[in-house]
């Protein structure tokens, strides 16, 4: 809960109130209506007749009292749809006019904030969601990540960023939050120290993070943090927003004259007093019996008899009554927390054996993925979303649709990454095999298409991008993603290693359906 700084912000939502009815009045368009709206985690979606709100969880992690808020304000207001987001967040959907208000003035009375979750601010920290339980990680970096939030939010009514701030931090050789591709990221070294990336980011134009700083101390960064605030609002470009994200540094001024900066705004910084004192790690109270189980969604923690549960619904957008079962349950078991990670899956920590077996039973619907490809991530996609091109998770049900009789085994497809424009919601940049919503011209008229990038990996010291391999129509890549998985299946082999062998076979089969 971040009940301090919703009692610091709420103040503000009075700017959000005149701006929203104004909204509704039709009296600012969509595109004037997100200059105020986006600061304050919401955005007008396709239509113009309803609302979508951004919840702040820094690094996905819900606790149970965010829960319990949740549990009363989504049934008292009927929100038709939850999402969960790439950035570790949640989203609440489709809120009409006659909730807009009182909702977001909800959320606030119980703790839950939504300022900085659009627009030209420092966004939801994202991080490792097991950080803590994972008997993989080289330490447990949630109290850095507290203390980053903490400043980071300290800095929206303080300074004024000349485009948003992704910040991340990783815990181990995993690299799901993409924390070597954000504007700034902290990743975690088996010694208990960070080395630090910045000026990358997804979207037009990506680019790979910079590694800037090695074995950097875990209590000093947030001087880091305040350097490169620094640096940014003097380097950004205040007026040509299309080319303003911290990646173009690496173009103008360019990285030497940018480093220059950022060590000026560095040795300012550790004048100031921001080494990060008293670091408490959340202990875990609560001990279990370790049964063995084999569960495939149930996972060994690192405390000895403790698991976890991993829940992926598909394309990320559990139904409600199925998300509120969840929350009901999760709320019922102390110490018990739900952990978004940035791929859509969602993961139950601290739980007994007893407790992961119910928690795993009552999340086997139709809705969760079962196998990797099934796992696909998805944005909401351009029915629900006002800049989207085309309908991405439409395209994901559509695919899922046509395999499912063909029953592939896992690892026959890969996972997908599907993004319903270039901004990369979908992370489709970064995938084996990526999709970006796009036009195709047929007989002279636009038709929807979706761009097919190829090799993506956000694996640390494999990063790259996706190779553009052609663009597809919408109405034949579920056709194509078939004919897919019946040459891989036939071959005997996964997709990466039929790949790896008849790489020709998948081009030709592109340009058979391109």
């Amino acid at each position: 809960m971040l009940t301090k700084w919703t009692t610091h912000f709420k103040p503000d939502l009075h700017i959000f109130d005149e701006a929203t009815k104004k909204f509704f009045a039709k009296e600012l368009s969509p595109s004037e209506y997100k200059g105020t709206s986006g600061g304050f985690g919401a955005y007008g979606e396709r239509g113009a007749n309803t609302l979508m709100y951004r919840l702040r969880f820094s690094s996905g992690i819900v606790t149970a009292d965010d829960l319990k808020a949740l549990l009363e304000l989504i049934p008292k207001y009927n929100v038709p749809m939850v999402h969960f987001t790439t950035c570790q967040s949640i989203q609440l959907h489709h809120i009409t006019e006659e909730k807009a208000l009182p909702l977001i003035h909800d959320l606030y009375d119980h703790g839950i904030l939504t300022r900085g979750g659009g627009s030209d601010f420092p966004r939801n920290i994202t991080g490792p969601a097991l950080t803590g339980v994972d008997p993989n990680e080289y330490f447990d970096v949630r109290p850095y990540m507290e203390a980053a939030g903490e400043q980071l939010l300290s800095y929206i009514d303080q300074v004024t960023l000349p485009r948003k701030l992704k910040v991340s931090f990783s815990n181990s050789p995993d690299n799901t939050p993409h924390t070597s591709i954000r504007d700034l990221g902290f990743v975690g070294n088996a010694n208990g120290t960070f080395d630090v990336y910045s000026i990358g980011g997804l979207g037009p134009n990506p680019k790979l993070g910079v590694k800037c700083y090695e074995q950097v101390p875990a209590d000093q960064i947030l001087y880091y943090i305040d350097a490169f605030i620094a640096t940014w609002t003097i380097l950004g470009d205040y007026k040509n927003r299309a080319k303003n994200r911290t990646r173009y540094l690496q173009v103008t001024p360019g990285l030497i004259e940018y480093q220059k900066l950022f060590e000026e705004k560095l040795a300012q910084a550790k004048k100031k007093d921001l080494t990060i004192k008293d670091i408490t790690v959340p202990q875990i109270h609560k001990t279990g019996q370790a049964k063995g189980l084999t569960h495939p969604r149930i996972h060994n923690q690192k405390q000895a008899g403790l698991y976890y549960v991993d829940y992926h619904p598909i394309g990320g957008t559990p139904t409600v009554a199925e998300f509120l079962d969840l929350a009901k349950a999760i709320v019922a078991i102390p110490e018990a927390e739900l952990r978004l990670a940035a791929d859509e899956t969602a993961y139950i920590v601290n739980l007994t054996a007893d407790q992961a077996l119910r928690i795993a039973k009552l999340t086997d619907t139709v809705h969760t993925a079962k196998t990797a490809f099934e796992e696909s991530v998805s944005c909401v996609g351009a029915t629900v979303c006002q800049i989207g091109l085309q309908d991405s998770h439409g395209l994901l049900e559509a695919i899922l649709a046509a395999a499912k009789p063909y029953q592939f085994k896992d690892g026959i497809l890969p996972r997908l990454y599907i993004s319903g424009c270039h901004n990369s919601c979908g992370t489709h940049e970064v995938g084996t095999i990526g999709f970006q919503g796009a036009f195709k011209p047929v007989d002279g008229k636009p038709q929807p298409a979706f761009q097919l990038h190829y090799g993506g990996s956000a694996h640390f010291g494999k990063e790259t991008f996706g190779q553009h391999l052609g663009t597809l129509l919408a109405t034949v890549i579920p056709q194509f993603i078939v004919a897919l998985g019946e040459k891989v299946q036939a071959s005997g082999l996964d997709f990466l290693s039929w790949d790896k062998a008849h790489h020709d076979d998948f081009l030709a089969l592109i340009k058979d359906y391109e």
